[in-house]
């Protein structure tokens, strides 16, 4: 239970991370989807998480564990997405957006 609420939350800062990245990087905003892949990978990787420990499974290579729990993650971000669109009625026009956000405006 707990290891999927680790798994759903990372997501969900995956999410976040990449809309922040994308919204101040405007050349991100073309790969978004392969800036979701690399957060999530990057994020357990530096996290060093692997769900199949937590669940019990036995991988013989913990890398690889490690790494098919990002591509976990990265997956997950799809139902966020979902979730965000039901919440906002917003339809993505384009690479898994949540519609068009406006940047930062100078106040000085």
């Amino acid at each position: 239970m707990y290891t999927f609420a680790v798994l759903a939350l990372s997501a969900l800062a995956t999410i976040k991370v990449v809309d922040f990245l994308a919204g101040n990087v405007a050349q991100l905003d073309r790969i978004r989807s392969l800036l979701t892949f690399v957060v999530s990978v990057g994020a357990m990787m530096m996290l060093d998480y692997s769900m199949f420990e937590a669940y019990g499974i036995k991988v013989d290579n913990h890398d690889v564990a490690v790494l098919f729990t990002g591509l976990v993650t990265a997956g997950l971000t799809s139902p966020w997405r979902a979730l965000f669109t039901w919440f906002t009625h917003d339809r993505a026009m384009a690479d898994e957006t949540l519609g068009r956000a406006t940047s930062l405006r100078k106040v000085a």
